[in-house]
């Protein structure tokens, strides 16, 4: 019962289910496409070749090849239109190719004289052809063969008296029935192939968006790792990082790689005298002013508290202090909305020959503490 009822089943979803539909239209298209072909030429053969004018074959071979270059005609039309949507008129199109081959199967049964076999071999041809080329629904094939069983066998003793009832009656409910089952056996397999491609294309798509969904998580959580939260600049650590590399990479091409060492004057006082928040909205357009300054090459990040590092590769001290000159008057004119100017003090410094990161920060640091001791708001060399 369990299997007779997978047989009958159909798609559940009402898009899979035209999906189906179109994809069995298409197969059956092109079956019909390369049939239609090879029939048209083998009835135009035995029209001219194998019959006798005057014959009631002849007429029937002229007649199948002419219906059957239409049906060509459609399957190419068909195959080479994008459909979206079958109508009424594809599935009659798809249903009548297999009733007309039937129908003339049933008549050159009826027609053909034939004292060896109780059915010609082309009605055999047709019944298990149409079971193995093409692809219908159980319920569809089985009023077919019903249809074309209840014909032969209501007609075939109109047309051929002499043969005995016992001897056509079996072998026509006999080969019907099996090929019925194989026609209904092989949509079964080819169903089961859809579902299965359907399910594994859904969990790919479910694997790639979850796949896409970790991709993004690990962009922010790396994005995070390397940017200050509040200023939305390089943090520390991948300041650290980039000045090691730039570093190494302007020693190897003998070029020079300066530091700009900033920090806000009195800022302790801005946070007390307008609390932390206008505190935290002072850093966030210095770190914008930043941003906006400083060239391509360069890169920019927060240092600690209320310090800022410009790392400048391939740059000269002259270049640096220029470039940390002008960045001190974009700060002093800005209008940051407070009663009290906002400014910075800025140490410069670039590498030697025989030197290290860390002499290299050092030095910038020295130059930033002389500016403060020198009365805040300049640029001063760390020696």
């Amino acid at each position: 019962m369990k299997i007779i009822n997978q047989v009958f089943s159909d798609i559940n979803s009402k898009e899979n289910k035209n999906e189906f539909s179109l994809k069995i239209f298409m197969h059956n298209n092109l079956c019909i496409l390369v049939l239609a072909f090879y029939l048209t030429l083998e009835q135009l053969y035995y029209g001219f070749f194998l019959t006798q004018y005057g014959e009631v074959i002849r007429t029937i071979h002229f007649l199948t090849a002419f219906i059957m270059a239409f049906y060509f005609l459609l399957a190419v039309y068909f195959n080479k239109k994008k459909l979206s949507q079958l109508n009424i008129f594809h599935k009659t199109y798809e249903l009548s190719f297999g009733i007309y081959g039937f129908a003339v199967s049933i008549l050159r049964a009826l027609v053909v004289k034939n004292n060896i076999f109780a059915l010609p071999t082309v009605y055999i041809a047709v019944i298990y052809g149409f079971a193995v080329f093409f692809y219908f629904h159980p319920l569809k094939s089985f009023f077919i063969y019903s249809v074309t069983s209840v014909m032969i066998l209501f007609l075939l003793p109109i047309f051929k008296p002499e043969i005995l009832y016992s001897t056509y009656i079996y072998d026509i409910l006999s080969n019907n029935i099996i090929a019925w089952i194989a026609s209904a056996i092989g949509y079964h397999r080819y169903r089961k192939e859809f579902v299965n491609q359907k399910t594994i294309y859904k969990k790919n798509k479910m694997l790639q968006a979850k796949t896409n969904e970790i991709e993004k998580i690990n962009e922010e959580l790396h994005y995070k790792s390397i940017m200050d939260s509040l200023t939305d600049i390089y943090n520390r650590r991948q300041l650290n990082k980039l000045l090691k590399s730039e570093y190494v990479r302007c020693a190897k091409v003998c070029k020079k790689c300066s530091l700009i060492l900033l920090d806000i004057d009195f800022f302790k006082s801005i946070n007390d005298t307008y609390g932390h928040n206008v505190g935290d909205k002072v850093l966030v357009e210095i770190a914008l002013l930043l941003k906006r300054s400083v060239r391509a090459g360069d890169s920019v990040g927060r240092w600690g508290g209320e310090e800022f590092l410009i790392i400048c590769p391939e740059t000269n001290f002259e270049t640096a202090y220029r470039i940390a000159e002008r960045i001190r008057e974009k700060i002093e004119t800005f209008n940051f909305r407070l009663e009290d100017k906002v400014t910075c003090s800025f140490g410069v410094t670039t590498n030697k020959k025989i030197d290290t990161v860390l002499n290299l920060i050092q030095r910038a640091d020295r130059g930033l503490y002389k500016a403060k001791e020198n009365g805040r708001n300049r640029v001063e060399k760390g020696e």
